[in-house]
């Protein structure tokens, strides 16, 4: 009998799940099976929630990468939604915020830097305190550190390259460089709540090269995926002429044309 705490069962087959739900919800809308999103994304969800209600504490490999993946959903999403937030609350031309929300964007982001921190003085729990979940900690901890760092310093640059009076989104990108590095000094010269100095050191060189290779093919995704972009809209065939507007389209464009110049015509 297979049963949840089973890894096949409660953490690959949800899995499986989750990129056949993502799959089926990026179909077409008149395709039966995109129906089946949903049904699909949440069974893996609740998959997922019992294996992990079940195998709590365990020091398996799929316990240990659900743990640290759950310990670091929140601080990631809050640090990701902040960004956007920041972003496209400012003046930018593609779907842009109100402009009060930025302020809002960069606590986000700076409050999910805060939490990690606070994960690495205070006691961790179980299932990522010792063995292969305290390793799989180590190294999602060690590669977020080093994205943010280079991140924030290359984004920072190209915020004072920009020029156009950006001081303040050069500012807080420092402000992420210096706190992401103080972090990683601090682990790497005094340890953290629970793992050595010499532990982050261990961790460091030996996933060294695992992580530059996820980001080197992380990369070359991103490039595969523009160039295939790139090629399938120089392939596509060239739009239908349009008929011309008939002459109730034109009366109701006229007419909204002429209500928005009286509209201005009043404020001036």
């Amino acid at each position: 009998m297979f049963e949840v705490s089973d890894p096949r069962i409660g953490f690959w087959l949800p899995l499986a799940l989750l990129c056949l739900s993502i799959g089926f919800w990026i179909t077409d809308r008149k395709d039966p099976r995109k129906k089946l999103a949903l049904p699909g994304f949440f069974l893996s969800i609740a998959l997922v929630v019992s294996f992990g209600i079940t195998t709590r504490g365990e020091d398996g490999p799929e316990t240990a990468l659900l743990a640290v993946f759950l310990h670091m959903l929140v601080p990631v999403t809050c640090m990701a939604v902040g960004t956007l937030i920041a972003t496209f609350s400012g003046p930018s031309p593609v779907g842009p915020l109100p402009r009060g929300l930025r302020p809002m964007g960069f606590f986000m982001a700076y409050f999910g830097l805060v939490w990690i921190a606070w994960m690495l003085i205070s006691e961790p729990p179980s299932a990522i305190a010792n063995g292969i979940g305290q390793t799989t900690w180590g190294a999602w901890v060690d590669a977020f550190l080093t994205i943010l760092i280079l991140i924030s310093a290359l984004a920072g640059a190209f915020c004072v390259m920009m020029g156009e009076e950006r001081h303040k989104e050069a500012l807080t990108l420092a402000g992420l460089t210096i706190a992401g590095g103080l972090m990683f000094y601090e682990i790497m010269h005094n340890g953290s709540q629970g793992m050595a100095a010499s532990g982050w050191h261990s961790i460091h060189w030996s996933e060294l090269m695992f992580l530059f290779g996820g980001l080197v093919g992380l990369i070359s995704a991103l490039i595969a995926f523009i160039a295939l972009v790139y090629i399938a809209e120089k392939r596509a065939p060239d739009p239908d002429v349009v008929a011309p507007l008939t002459e109730e389209e034109k009366s109701v464009v006229e007419a909204v044309l002429r209500t928005n110049l009286n509209l201005m015509e009043g404020e001036e």
